[in-house]
């Protein structure tokens, strides 16, 4: 019985190679679409999954309080060494701590920039689980002069595996030996590194005889990632709790913190998902992806149930003559679930066709480096759930309708009765385009952002500007230097400062001014700048004047809006105001500018005169640079042989900040571009359904005189009354959709009332053209012969 079946089910899907040509593509594009949003999701919640993961927390520090509470990712250096001394609940602790001492790593036969070196302590690799292809993980290093590295450096830079005993060379000076060779780390990792360094390298550095005496009892310098392992069914609060009680105790110039503690331990498995203090950023965008996976597959599944209805009056003869020759309604329910389960089997394989030829594509916009090998157990399994869940989704209710023909009604041309009246159909429609809808709106508000914040005047002026950092030997000539840059054509200006104006990773609480709140620790963003650093970048003064360039600049400071709101300071210029123990005045206020993503809220900033800063910033003109650019690298490898000329031009920079942002803008469009073209492809089906059912009505209507229009009319009104109802529901549901993105932004673009206007007018005339097509097709028909077979 069964092969009979499968016969039936594959002549009849064979038949009408047109109509289930269309539901086949249909299909297989929602299926494939919501494969890879699958696989991206897994990709995002997978990530961390090192060690026993689940008990593993980062110490964020908690630094403020109240509205001026801000929270860092890094830690002071005693908190692992008290966590594993004096808490019970923690199972171990370590640390890591970016080496960014040198420039360039080398070996033998290669050379590379150092930027993937990391200070870990000896616990780190048993902490993680790491496992070791050569060495001992309970005794990795040999002294500070040793090195684990990872099978993939191990390929990269020495071109075999066996390197233990070899050296890398620091600048050309420092050697560092390979004690050690680890598996290579999973790429959706936060410990993204090849090399690693022992810590004591930087205990080292303490003498016993500075402020602070050792690594393990310094309190004021957040250096480090602290990770925790917590026992099974140790509480996280508890040993927040302990922690600030441990630094109050320790710390004689710490400041209460407040409720929340000091510290705050997230989950290391959540450090791509939540901010540094628990607040939810990406996992945002994971939760719509995980609705436009839904309705991406909505659309799939309303899409095949309409166009396999829309050919039911096809099959009405064939079911009602296997009924009275005696086949039951059960029978002819397994045969049309199996004629779907052939059908769904040749739409995965379409779909798998499509994820093998699109991986790189969808590499490449989402930024992702997932590698989709059809052998792995995980993927099939999300395979295998989305194709189980659309399958039942979408045959049973095409299978209900076709094995609950009357024969004798079906005979005589009447199947328009129970379960396969209109009204569910039309149900079906308008949440498709709902759907439809809701993913343009999104859309449109997505990229309306993003021009918005990459668009948007930061405070300063970012075009045309490029920086590098300039290592000692440079310092020295910094006046030489500055006469040949600017001697250069299409050269603007030059100026200096000590950090990147974008994303300046520089806080401190370290400030005094007359009325300070004694209970108050004020963070602010200090930068060290030039006399010629404000003037270049266009920033705006609002009160006081800016650097002179004189030896007294070193006792004023300029402060933005934010700092000076913030501090309560009012009359600022000439205040008292002090900074690191440097006491001086306030010579400026500079209008509030961006230093970070505008996902953030302006900060309080201090600038303070540098007389040695080590970050160059050169204006150039409009026009080609390559020359100048090339003279500059020439200026550069005369003072840095051996080292690579390494720049940025800012509004590349700033532009990257929201890399993943725009990639998510990219995903949504082309998510919303396949979900209405695959709820056309239900609109084609369903208008020629409706076509079908009103030949007899049409052919009348022609031979009394109606027009081609007003037939047309007559097919296309009811479809465009529940697209406009698909309007009216997706809107408020697309604009809640969008708040609740948009809270990722402190500065947001308006919800506009002609994005959601636009959104509907676009839906309505795609299917004003898709439906007009048959309707027009329908209309132009020969009345008689429609008169005549029906």
């Amino acid at each position: 019985m069964f092969k009979i079946h499968l016969k039936s089910a594959w002549r009849n899907l064979w038949k009408s190679k047109f109509y289930n040509g269309l539901s086949l593509l249909g299909l297989s594009l929602g299926l494939c679409v919501a494969i890879f949003i699958a696989v991206w999701i897994n990709s995002e919640l997978s990530y961390n999954e090192i060690g026993d993961a689940k008990r593993i927390y980062r110490v964020s520090s908690n630094m403020g309080s109240g509205n001026e509470q801000k929270t860092w990712g890094s830690s002071v250096g005693p908190v692992a060494y008290y966590a594993k001394t004096d808490l019970p609940e923690v199972e171990s602790a370590t640390r890591t701590m970016n080496f960014n001492w040198y420039r360039i790593f080398s070996t033998s036969s290669n050379k590379f920039e150092a930027n993937g070196g990391v200070l870990v302590d000896p616990e780190f690799f048993n902490f993680f689980d790491l496992k070791f292809i050569e060495g001992d993980s309970s005794t990795p290093f040999a002294g500070n002069n040793s090195v684990i590295i990872t099978k993939k450096a191990a390929q990269k830079y020495f071109g075999t595996t066996e390197v233990i005993g070899k050296t890398i060379a620091a600048d050309y000076k420092e050697q560092f030996t390979v004690t050690g060779i680890i598996e290579d780390l999973p790429n959706n990792s936060s410990l993204d590194y090849e090399l690693f360094f022992p810590i004591s390298i930087f205990s080292n550095e303490y003498d016993g005889n500075g402020y602070w005496e050792s690594m393990d009892s310094d309190w004021g310098n957040f250096n480090f990632l602290t990770f925790l392992k917590l026992k099974q069914n140790a509480s996280a609060e508890k040993v927040v709790k302990k922690l600030t009680d441990i630094q109050q105790s320790k710390d004689p110039n710490a400041v209460p913190i407040g409720d929340n503690g000091s510290y705050y331990l997230q989950p290391f498995q959540q450090m791509n998902l939540y901010s540094y203090g628990g607040e939810p950023t990406q996992i945002k965008t994971v939760r719509i992806f995980g609705i436009v996976l839904v309705l991406i597959l909505c659309i799939a599944c309303i899409n095949y149930v309409n166009l396999n209805t829309a050919r039911s009056i096809q099959r009405a003869k064939e079911v009602s003559l296997r009924k009275l020759i005696g086949a039951d309604r059960k029978q002819l329910f397994i045969q049309f679930i199996i004629e779907s389960c052939i059908f769904f089997l040749l739409a995965i394989v379409l779909a798998m066709g499509l994820i093998y030829l699109l991986a790189p594509s969808f590499n490449s916009v989402s930024g992702k480096n997932i590698d989709f090998n059809f052998l792995d157990t995980e993927l099939w399994g999300m395979i295998g759930s989305v194709f189980i869940s659309t399958l039942v989704a979408s045959s049973i209710y095409p299978a209900i309708l076709l094995s609950s023909f009357k024969p004798l009604e079906a005979i005589k041309g009447n199947v328009i009765t129970g379960i396969g009246a209109g009204s569910f159909r039309k149900v079906l429609v308008c949440l498709q385009f709902s759907f439809s809808v809701i993913l343009i709106i999104s859309t449109i508000i997505i990229g309306k952002q993003l021009d918005f914040i990459t668009s948007k005047n930061p405070g300063y002026d970012r075009s045309q500007v490029l920086h590098f950092s300039m290592p000692k030997e440079m310092r020295s000539h910094k006046e030489a230097i500055v006469n040949q840059v600017k001697n250069l054509p299409n050269i603007a200006s030059v100026s200096f400062s000590n950090n990147n104006i974008i994303d300046n990773g520089m806080t401190t609480g370290d400030t005094y001014w007359d009325g300070k709140d004694p209970q108050s620790d004020f963070i602010v963003n200090p930068i060290g700048v030039d006399k010629d650093f404000i003037p270049m970048m266009k920033m705006q003064l609002v009160a006081g004047e800016n650097f002179k360039g004189r030896a007294d600049d070193s006792l004023h400071f300029i402060l933005n809006e934010t700092a000076v709101k913030q501090a309560g300071i009012e009359n600022p210029i000439g205040k008292s105001f002090e900074l690191w123990e440097t006491k001086g005045t306030i010579a400026g206020v500079v209008k509030d500018f961006n230093f970070t993503s505008m996902k953030n809220k302006i900060e309080p900033a201090v600038m303070y005169y540098d007389p040695d800063p080590y970050r160059i910033y050169i204006k150039t003109t409009d026009g080609d640079i390559s020359a100048s650019m090339a003279a500059i690298e020439e200026i550069w490898n005369t003072y840095n042989p051996g080292f690579p000329f390494s720049y940025s031009f800012l509004d590349k920079q700033y532009e990257t900040m929201y890399r993943n942002d725009i990639r998510t803008g990219k995903l949504f469009r082309i998510f919303s571009i396949l979900a209405i073209f695959v709820s056309c492809l239900g609109l084609f089906g369903l208008s020629t359904y409706t076509a079908q059912l009103k030949k007899r009505e049409i052919g009348i209507r022609k031979v009394l005189g109606a027009s081609v229009a007003q037939i047309s009319s007559l097919l296309s009104k009811d479809f465009l009354k529940l697209i406009a109802i698909s309007c009216i529901i997706a809107i408020p549901v697309g604009w809640y959709l969008m708040q609740f993105w948009l809270q990722n932004f402190a500065y947001k673009t308006n919800l506009d009332w002609w994005i959601f206007a636009g959104a509907g007018i676009l839906t309505l005339l795609i299917a004003l053209v898709t439906v007009s097509s048959q309707a027009i097709k329908a209309a132009l028909s020969n009345p008689v012969k429609n008169i005549k077979t029906e």
